[in-house]
């Protein structure tokens, strides 16, 4: 294909592209794979979905919700079965599950999530990082996911529990070796991958673009990139397809089709690509992984060594995790240094801080990966801030020049916050109508919600889409700890527990009156629980110590 032939191909898909979002030009019926087609006499059904529980090894922090809280939720659950006779029971866990990505055990090992041709380092620390999140820190959890169908069964009498994980990007590296994926399914969700069932695997397989993909009994297969109900009319998928920072992107070959964030929801050119955009090492995980943890574990590590412990700063270094974006993390750090400093002057501790940040950003700005994996509106800026900073460490020793370096990386870190506009808190009808739940094409499904994870951001939006039913937006948020920037002067964060579940009912409509018009009721609601405190909001000298709820 020669170039000007490869410009005609792409204005024409371009063309179809923008004339099927707006509606214009007749559209096909196009089918997914694994979208669950209920009977109409099926039994009363409840679905609850949740997303972003983010379940760590703890290496760089540990602000993962306690037992009490998923003992509570349970009891929610249980109640509403018991209340609405339910008989099936489906829960979809939206992403981002467990979080391989933030650990120190990829500086630890001195290997990164995306040098994964290193295949003994990489399978050595994913493997580790697996283990520890299933078998010391989230043991509790992992046996409350696995109690739920008997449990349920016996406290409410539901019949059948169907629990769904699905495919986010801060779980990915579970993909790339297949001793920790089965060791997730089996020890983690109980499931024994010898016992997934051959039409199961060749579903899977048909939704990655390949029926054999993961044929073989003895092989786990990945998770679903999505959850499709026509029952609850439902879909579900986590939504880092919209994120160039969290999604690779693809440059078109003579044999197989590009793809960029831009180019939304294209599951035949995904197929074709054998998912890599989402597969693949990200830019995200650069930051995540390659400043983030890394400095975390670093800094701790060299304050340990002079033997300095302050309880408020040990407490700052713990909570980087929960900053999203995660470049919020490095002006917070910032700012705490801006505070000792006012108050002590510069000591060793704020020297070590701010050398070691240097450092971290410093490689980050170095690695090819980086500029490889970034988004191309990044990366001028990003070439552009590292001849600065080298600039100015080439200065050290003059008045003010060390200075000069953390305030650049501050500035950095301020504009990747203004240009990630994944982190927003609204999303645009011109988006929601390229959503798959709500695309002409796939409208014969006659889906109701589309769900997504990713953001952190729990949302609702209701847009106006001429479909059978009223259409809904919803942003599921995250099911942890986070820090919330607040807007204006004065106290920049707030801690809080952000905690949402979404609940569909599907249920039989047993008034006589409205039995003919509606045989079956369907209830669309959420749960959200947002916990603050004056314990999370001092921060005093004591460091954080609050009672866990």
């Amino acid at each position: 294909m020669n170039s000007s032939q490869a410009a005609i191909k792409k204005i024409t898909q371009s063309f179809h592209k923008m004339t099927g979002s707006f509606g214009l030009g007749q559209v096909e019926d196009r089918y997914l794979e694994m979208i669950n087609d209920p009977p109409e006499n099926r039994p009363n059904r409840l679905c609850v979905s949740l997303s972003d529980i983010h379940l760590t090894d703890g290496t760089v922090g540990y602000q993962n919700l306690s037992d009490k809280t998923w003992s509570s939720f349970y009891d929610t659950i249980a109640h509403r079965c018991r209340k609405y006779i339910i008989k099936e029971f489906v829960m979809v866990l939206d992403g981002d599950i467990v979080d391989m990505v933030r650990s120190s055990r990829w500086a630890e090992n001195e290997i990164y999530p995306w040098e994964r041709d290193r295949t003994a380092e990489f399978s050595k620390v994913v493997n580790q990082i697996i283990r520890e999140i299933v078998d010391v820190q989230h043991v509790n959890f992992f046996k409350w996911l696995q109690g739920l169908n008997i449990r349920l069964k016996q406290d409410s009498g539901v019949d059948k529990v169907k629990i769904v994980v699905l495919l986010g990007n801060h779980d990915k590296e579970l993909f790339c070796d297949q001793q920790a994926l089965k060791y997730f399914y089996e020890k983690g969700l109980g499931q024994k991958v010898e016992d997934i069932s051959t039409e199961e695997r060749k579903s899977l397989g048909r939704m990655y673009g390949d029926e054999q993909m993961f044929i073989n009994r003895n092989m786990a297969p990945y998770f679903p990139f999505y959850y499709g109900d026509k029952g609850f009319r439902y879909f579900a998928t986590h939504g880092q397809w919209r994120d160039a920072d969290n999604s690779a992107k693809v440059k078109e070959t003579d044999s197989l089709p590009g793809w960029s964030v831009s180019d939304g929801w294209s599951i035949d050119t995904w197929q074709k690509l054998k998912f890599s955009p989402f597969f693949a090492p990200c830019f995200g995980d650069t930051v995540a992984a390659g400043v983030l943890s890394t400095f975390i574990y670093k800094v701790k590590k060299r304050l340990a060594e002079i033997e300095y412990d302050n309880p408020r700063l040990n407490c700052v270094i713990d909570e980087l995790d929960l900053y999203r974006p995660s470049y919020a993390a490095i002006k917070r750090i910032l700012d705490e240094v801006d505070n000792m400093r006012d108050k002590s002057g510069k000591t060793a501790a704020t020297k070590i801080i701010e050398e070691t940040l240097y450092e971290c950003i410093i490689n980050w700005l170095s690695w090819d990966f980086t500029y490889q994996s970034s988004p191309s509106f990044y990366r001028v800026g990003l070439k552009v801030a590292r001849r600065i900073l080298e600039w100015m460490n080439a200065l050290d020793g003059k008045v003010g020049a060390a200075r000069l370096e953390i305030r650049s990386i501050a500035g950095l870190m301020r504009l990747l916050m203004l240009l990630n506009r994944q982190y927003t808190p609204s999303v645009s009808l011109g988006e929601m109508k390229r959503f798959p739940s709500f695309m002409r094409a796939y409208r014969h499904y006659d889906f109701q919600i589309h769900a997504e994870g990713h953001t952190h951001q729990p949302l609702q939006e209701e847009p106006n889409i001429k479909t059978k039913y009223c259409s809904t937006y919803i942003n599921l948020g995250s099911w942890r700890d986070q820090i919330v920037l607040r807007k204006g002067s004065g106290s920049r964060c707030r801690r809080n527990g952000s905690l949402r579940a979404f609940f569909i009912l599907d249920v039989v409509n047993d008034d006589k009156n409205t039995q003919e018009e509606l045989p079956r009721t369907f209830d669309y609601f959420v749960q959200d629980v947002l916990h603050w405190s004056d314990f999370k909001d001092s921060m005093n000298e004591n460091g954080r110590s609050e009672p866990k709820t």
